[in-house]
């Protein structure tokens, strides 16, 4: 009689118990739902900023490589007409030496008329 008194008694804490304990799974299992679901958010949050980030990234670099060979290209440019104004130059240097030395008197001292043409104005 005692354990069948007793037995009734805890039917209805085991009943409680087993519902508690279903709370808890439940909200356990919530909590890891939602647990998963922000980590998921975070890393997708993660990549596309990484991404967008690499992106800008990239692009600084193919801009400031594209300056770069700008440059390189402008340098070869002024060399190229630097060089030619240079040789221009020199020839003109090497025609008046000629013309100077083909000038009569040329062991006079100081300049005639026809020296003086041969400087440049």
């Amino acid at each position: 009689m005692i354990s069948a008194w007793l037995t009734k008694a805890a039917r209805p804490v085991i009943i409680v118990l087993l519902l508690i304990g279903a709370a808890l799974f439940l909200g356990w299992l919530t909590i890891a739902t939602v647990n998963g679901m922000v980590e998921r958010a975070v890393s997708r949050t993660k990549a596309e900023s990484d991404a967008r980030w690499t992106a800008a990234i990239e692009a600084a670099n193919t801009k400031a490589a594209s300056a770069e060979a700008a440059q390189a290209r402008y340098a070869l440019d002024l060399e190229r007409s630097t060089s030619a104004k240079i040789d221009a130059l020199r020839a003109r240097n090497e025609e008046l030496e000629t013309q100077n030395a083909a000038l009569p008197n040329g062991d006079d001292c100081g300049l005639g008329r026809d020296r003086v043409r041969l400087l440049p104005h």
